[in-house]
């Protein structure tokens, strides 16, 4: 056994550089939930994840809401028509009861084709729901003037109710929604107190009033819930990573692993392309955690589970953790010349680490591997077997080698 101070009086200290390794790999979710997020902005590549799952996950709250609103309109929209009728504008057509009507059916096609875009097609319908609801929102701002230009009666405050509705699940970040809002709210102000005349000021700036305090009291209510969304996305993103990742190397666990290949074997038999596995052992690693300790184990570890990740080329391509010093690696497409080469290249990169293993007839940390050919319509834990059994008899035949099965 070597002496137990050999790795601190070694130089193989300055092969590692701790500072490089934490004891477990960054998670860039947790180290947002660290961070914090009071402005509701993440780091940008969690970002672009979070408003990925948004869309998805509100999307189809986001047709309902697109779909009520439509069916509403619709039943304004029929209302206009007895208003016209009965405030005899048939006979006197202009340009502005034109404008009302171009508005209101306008908004209805847009709501509920909209609503039909949002369901059916997939993608970022975000400005989508943003349009629908400005649009929305301008053209009760003016089709209410006009209808009091016309001696007709249209509720004012209903616009308030407008305002409110930008916080609804539409798909849209907080900042959007704000936007959205706020835009309704000023175009709202500016017809009720510039252009529409129809009430005293007084009642129009009650009104105005209304809609001012409206936006920070749902502006508030817009915030918490997406503070709450974002802080749920992050947890979830979290124990799923936990639940799929080994904790000290960051790559692919076991179950994450075996659930992955079923869907890869599936798909080559599909396509017809190749597949090739890897069954790799580090040689002789008890002997290093005796000698050098564990924390310089778990330190090769990540160094080893690095080099194996560093030649992934396709989103099908996996390395993985099976357990202890035991690790695998996937190739998607590939001949067995050409994943002859890689894992070769494999197993090369981690004899230049050159990290010292006095326990290892080489003098330093070696691999042993058994890889396997998926068959034609073969199931993924056979290959597995016959890996496994390649990676015995490498280590039959004195380890530092890969053999095929």
């Amino acid at each position: 056994m070597l002496p137990p101070d050999s790795w601190a009086g070694s130089a193989a200290l300055g092969m590692f550089h701790r500072n490089d390794f934490a004891s477990t790999p960054d998670d860039r979710y947790a180290r947002q939930l660290r961070r914090g997020f009071r402005r509701l902005r993440f780091e940008p590549a969690v970002e672009s994840e979070y408003r990925r799952a948004l869309i998805e996950t509100e999307r189809l709250s986001a047709a309902i809401c697109a779909g009520v609103g439509g069916c509403v309109w619709l039943a304004f929209a029929l209302l206009d028509l007895h208003r016209i009728s009965a405030l005899g504008l048939w006979q006197q057509m202009d340009a502005a009861v034109w404008l009302w009507l171009g508005a209101r059916w306008s908004v209805l096609v847009l709501l509920l084709g909209g609503a039909l875009v949002i369901r059916n097609r997939r993608g970022d319908y975000g400005w989508l729901s943003w349009t629908m609801y400005t649009a929305m929102g301008v053209a009760i701002a003016f089709s209410s003037w006009i209808i009091h230009t016309k001696g007709g009666f249209a509720a004012d405050s209903a616009q308030i109710v407008v305002v409110m509705a930008a916080f609804l699940p539409l798909g849209l970040t907080f900042r959007r929604a704000l936007a959205a809002a706020l835009v309704v709210a000023a175009v709202s102000i500016f017809v009720l107190l510039v252009l529409d005349a129809h009430y005293e000021l007084a009642h129009r700036m009650q009104i105005a009033a209304m809609l001012l305090l409206a936006m920070p009291v749902t502006a508030m209510g817009g915030y918490l819930r997406e503070y709450s969304q974002r802080r749920q996305f992050l947890l979830t993103a979290i124990l799923d990573r936990q639940a799929h990742t080994d904790p000290l190397t960051g790559l692919a666990n076991r179950r994450s692993l075996f659930a992955h290949a079923e869907r890869v074997a599936q798909l080559a038999a599909r396509d017809g392309c190749g597949v090739a596995l890897a069954i790799i052992d580090v040689d002789h690693f008890k002997h290093f955690n005796d000698g050098y300790g564990h924390g310089a184990g778990d330190l090769a570890l990540q160094r080893v589970a690095e080099a194996l990740g560093a030649d992934l080329r396709t989103p099908f391509d996996m390395a993985a953790r099976l357990g202890g010093e035991e690790f695998c690696v996937l190739l998607y497409g590939v001949t067995p010349d050409a994943a002859q080469a890689r894992f070769d290249a494999l197993l090369g990169r981690v004899r230049q680490l050159a990290i010292p293993h006095a326990g290892s007839p080489a003098g330093f940390l070696t691999l042993s591997g058994g890889a396997a050919m998926l068959g034609p319509h073969g199931r993924f834990d056979v290959l597995a077997d016959r890996a496994d059994a390649a990676l015995y008899r490498a280590k039959r035949e004195g380890r530092d080698r890969l053999r095929w099965a």
